[in-house]
């Protein structure tokens, strides 16, 4: 599995690569912008975090432009196959970097994990912490990202390595999402999002599949506050139990290129995670 990372990037850079060949006969009526020649500042799209939910934006980051998204802080509690766990995460962040007009390249860091897990009720629980697993990631948008319809779709693919040790999922994982974004009025988008992911499960040391479908609606109340809501459904075939919540929360736009969110996630059905979270994103 040592190879997947090669071809993760091998093939984000190939798609960058056609994408300004095929733009380049229409470089003349409108300048095509690219990581060595970014968009102008005064240019850049309406900031569009993946955060704070599960649901991607079908956005990218504009050429020549870096963005960071983190969880400050999230807190995840609740009970898995009979296990009750807590996670604690600090500074989980994704530094996207954008190549194309189309494209941006992704790494995921895990900074620092603390995991609690009770495997007997009464018993002490058993604790690991430190560094979490790094993910690498790619985004292709395929329409709608020059914000000029009302509908933008876009295909995202990842490889996770596992460099965490006991803190991390203990094996390589690898998985593909496909956002879809809908404009429903100025003021509110739709989202929503088919993920499936080839997942490793540390404790029986075997992969697994996962399907994840998620829809997310945000509105914005004024030019700093706005609230979202998502639904998200997580369905894996080791039991072939579907798990659901509720995230909510307010998210305020700070300026053009930052904003701070807050919220929770509520479980609607058992053997899901209580949690609460705070992050911020910050573009430049």
């Amino acid at each position: 599995m040592k190879f997947l990372p090669v071809l993760f990037l091998a093939g984000a850079l190939a798609g960058a690569a056609g994408t300004a060949a095929a733009q380049a006969p229409d470089s003349a009526a409108k300048p095509r912008y690219t990581l060595f020649q970014p968009t102008p500042r005064a240019q850049l799209r309406k900031l569009h975090p993946d955060r704070p939910g599960i649901t991607e934006s079908a956005f990218t980051i504009d050429p020549g432009h870096f963005q960071v998204e983190a969880n400050l802080f999230r807190v995840r509690n609740g009970r898995e196959q009979g296990v009750r766990r807590r996670e604690l995460l600090f500074n989980q962040a994704v530094l996207k970097l954008g190549i194309s007009e189309q494209t941006d390249l992704q790494l995921v860091v895990e900074s620092y994990t603390i995991e609690k897990e009770w495997p007997q009720e009464n018993a002490a629980p058993e604790r690991n912490r430190g560094f979490g697993d790094l993910t690498l990631r790619a985004k292709r948008n395929i329409f709608g990202d020059d914000g000029e319809s009302r509908g933008a779709l876009a295909v995202a693919t990842f490889v996770r390595v596992p460099t965490g040790g006991n803190v991390g999922n203990g094996g390589w994982e690898a998985g593909v999402s496909v956002p879809f974004t809908y404009k429903l009025a100025e003021t509110s988008e739709l989202s929503v999002q088919m993920r499936g992911n080839w997942e490793h499960d540390r404790d029986a040391g075997q992969h697994f599949i996962s399907f994840m479908p998620a829809a997310t609606v945000n509105h914005d109340l004024n030019k700093v506050l706005g609230v979202y809501a998502e639904l998200m459904s997580n369905w894996d075939t080791r039991q072939a139990l579907w798990r659901t919540t509720l995230n909510v929360g307010p998210e305020f736009t700070l300026s053009e290129n930052c904003q701070l969110d807050l919220g929770a996630g509520l479980p609607l059905t058992r053997e899901t995670y209580w949690e609460f979270f705070l992050g911020l994103t910050l573009r430049r």
